[in-house]
C-alpha cells in the first residue's frame, strides 16, 4: 500500500511538473543555437570555438568538430524545420527509453520513469542531444556495436567513456580497446581547431565543481571513478548503478537532467548481467 501511495504521488507531480514546462513559451531550443551557429562558423570560414563568449551562454560550442560538420548541411533547410525535426528525433529517443523503464514492470523502474519524464521534456525543449546519448547507451552498450555507441557518446559529452569499463568487467579487452580507440578517433579532430577559444570555465551548473568548491569535486570525481573500476576488477553487478553516479559526478559542467543516466544502469542491470555476456551472446 505504502509503495502505491508514493508510486501514486511522484506520478501526479510528474503531471504538474509537466504542465508547468509544456507551454509553448518554453520551446525556444537554446542549445540548437550552439549547434547552428558552430555549423555557420564552419560554413563561413570562422573558427569553431570563438574567444570570449560567457560559459554560461548558449552560444558555447563544447563539442568535438565531427558533430559540428553533421550540422553544416543542415544550415542550407529552413531552421525552423530542422528544429522540429530534431526535436521529434529527441521525443522519440525519450520515449523509447521511457517504454523500456515501464516494461520491467518493477517500482525502481515506474519511479524512474516518472522523476526524469520532465527532464526528459526539458532536454527536448532545449534541443540538447542527451536523450539521444541516453538512449544509445540504454539500447546499446551490450549489444555486439556496443563499443562504438560507448565511443560516439564519449566524444559527445566525454564522461560516457566510463561505460567502457563494463568490458573490463567481462574481460572483453579488444572491446574496450575499440571504445577508447574509437572515441579517440572520434575526439582527434579538434585538434586541428584553434583551441584558444575553447571554453574551459563550467560555468554554472548543478555539480559540486559550481556549488562546493573544484577540490571538493576533483574529491568526489576520482572516488566514483576509483569506485567504478573497483567494482568492473571485481565484476561486481553494482557496477551499473556505479558507473552511473560516476558519469554524474565526474562532469564539472552537470545538470540536474544527467539523472537520466541513471536509465542506462537501471536498464542493462535488469537485462545483461555482468560477467554473463560473453562474445556469443551479444545481442545484434
Amino acid at each position: 500500500m505504502t509503495q502505491r501511495l508514493l508510486i501514486a504521488f511522484i506520478f501526479g507531480t510528474t503531471l504538474i511538473r509537466v504542465a508547468q514546462i509544456a507551454g509553448p513559451t518554453h520551446w525556444g531550443f537554446e542549445d540548437v543555437e550552439a549547434y547552428w551557429q558552430a555549423a555557420l562558423r564552419l560554413r563561413d570560414g570562422q573558427a569553431l570555438y570563438p574567444v570570449g563568449i560567457d560559459p554560461d551562454s548558449y552560444a558555447v560550442f563544447r563539442y568535438t568538430p565531427w558533430f559540428a560538420w553533421l550540422w553544416v548541411p543542415l544550415t542550407y533547410v529552413d531552421r525552423t524545420l530542422v528544429e522540429w525535426v530534431w526535436a521529434a528525433a529527441l521525443a522519440a529517443a525519450s520515449i523509447a527509453v521511457l517504454v523500456a523503464l515501464v516494461q520491467l514492470r518493477t517500482a525502481a523502474a515506474f519511479a524512474l520513469a516518472m522523476i526524469i519524464t520532465p527532464w526528459l521534456l526539458s532536454l527536448v525543449q532545449v534541443g540538447n542531444i542527451q536523450p539521444l546519448v541516453v538512449a544509445m547507451l540504454a539500447f546499446g552498450v551490450s549489444r555486439a556495436s556496443g563499443p562504438v555507441w560507448v565511443a560516439i557518446s564519449a566524444s559527445l559529452k566525454v564522461v560516457p567513456i566510463m561505460y567502457a569499463l563494463v568490458y573490463v568487467a567481462r574481460r572483453e579487452w579488444a572491446r574496450l580497446g575499440i571504445a577508447v580507440g574509437l572515441t579517440a578517433l572520434l575526439s582527434a579532430p579538434i585538434i586541428l581547431y584553434d583551441l584558444t577559444g575553447y571554453t574551459t570555465d563550467p560555468g554554472g551548473s548543478f555539480s559540486l565543481y559550481y556549488y562546493v568548491s573544484p577540490a571538493v569535486w576533483a574529491v568526489g570525481a576520482i572516488a566514483s571513478v576509483a569506485l567504478a573500476a573497483w567494482l568492473a576488477i571485481r565484476r561486481s553487478e553494482w557496477l551499473w548503478p556505479a558507473v552511473a553516479a560516476a558519469v554524474m559526478l565526474l562532469a564539472p559542467r552537470s545538470h540536474i537532467t544527467y539523472a537520466t543516466f541513471l536509465v542506462v544502469g537501471l536498464l542493462m542491470g535488469a537485462r545483461d548481467r555482468i560477467g554473463q555476456v560473453s562474445q556469443g551472446q551479444l545481442r545484434r
